[in-house]
């Protein structure tokens, strides 16, 4: 006959057992509503160029975090409609410079997306013939 175990010992194991399948799941609970995983991602990378109004005039941001990071043109967009552009910055990326054209051929950015690695730097440069932009995020 086997013999019998205490309370403590029985509940020390069922609270053992049932701790260690809460942490293989990925928490205390599988319902998310009341386990609910949380994220903060902190993008730093803030930029107004001011205007830019002159052919050739430059601006030239730094980016040391990575991520994505979108821009506009405040004359002639916002966040997301209109004149604006993305800067991707990965670490997998070889590019430590990028240039980008300033209201070529309209209201546009030119190419409307580069890709550098962090601590790299991106070059706006306002196009010839063109009216007044920013590079602002």
């Amino acid at each position: 006959m086997p013999r019998p175990r205490s309370i403590a010992f029985t509940f020390a194991l069922a609270l053992s057992l049932g701790l260690g399948a809460a942490l293989a799941a990925g928490g205390c609970s599988k319902n998310k509503t009341t386990n609910p995983v949380t994220t903060t991602t902190t993008t730093t990378e803030t930029f107004n160029s001011g205007t830019l109004s002159t052919a050739g005039q430059t601006f030239t941001h730094t980016f040391n975090t990575a991520g994505t990071f979108g821009y506009y043109c405040s004359f002639h967009g916002t966040p997301t409609t209109g004149m604006r552009g993305t800067v991707v910055v990965d670490a997998s990326s070889s590019a430590t410079t990028a240039a980008v054209s300033v209201g070529s051929g309209g209201n546009f950015f030119v190419p409307s997306s580069v890709t550098i690695k962090p601590g790299s730097t991106v070059t706006w440069t306002l196009a010839a013939g063109s009216v007044t932009h920013t590079v602002t995020r």
